[in-house]
């Protein structure tokens, strides 16, 4: 199985103007977030993070995102959104591949 990941940027402005979405936080794993920081501050190409990623493996394309919710009640009805915007994002682009789609709550309020 091969991983790769990449940013994607015009998928993450979109996933930011969703109603109840007040923050995308790294959507990478945080000790990855972190790795790629420091080589940024070595090498002197520091690098924004990414928010959307998409991770290519042997069953498809997982699309993934963490998001900051203000109101705990509509949480649930916010994640439908991402997920639905993110969802269109793919089936206007014409890539069938993606098979996943993550939508996780980092924040609530």
């Amino acid at each position: 199985m091969s991983t790769s990941t990449k940013p994607t940027e015009e998928l993450a402005a979109a996933v930011e103007q969703v109603p109840g979405v007040d923050e995308l936080y790294p959507a990478a794993p945080i000790v990855a977030t972190v790795v790629h920081q420091v080589v940024g501050a070595i090498t002197a190409k520091p690098t924004a993070p990414e928010f959307v990623t998409l991770t290519e493996t042997d069953e498809g394309v997982t699309a993934s995102v963490a998001i900051g919710i203000a109101d705990a009640d509509a949480a649930t009805e916010v994640c439908r959104r991402v997920y639905d915007t993110i969802e269109e994002y793919f089936v206007e682009s014409g890539d069938p591949a993606v098979t996943t789609i993550e939508v996780k709550v980092a924040r609530i309020g």
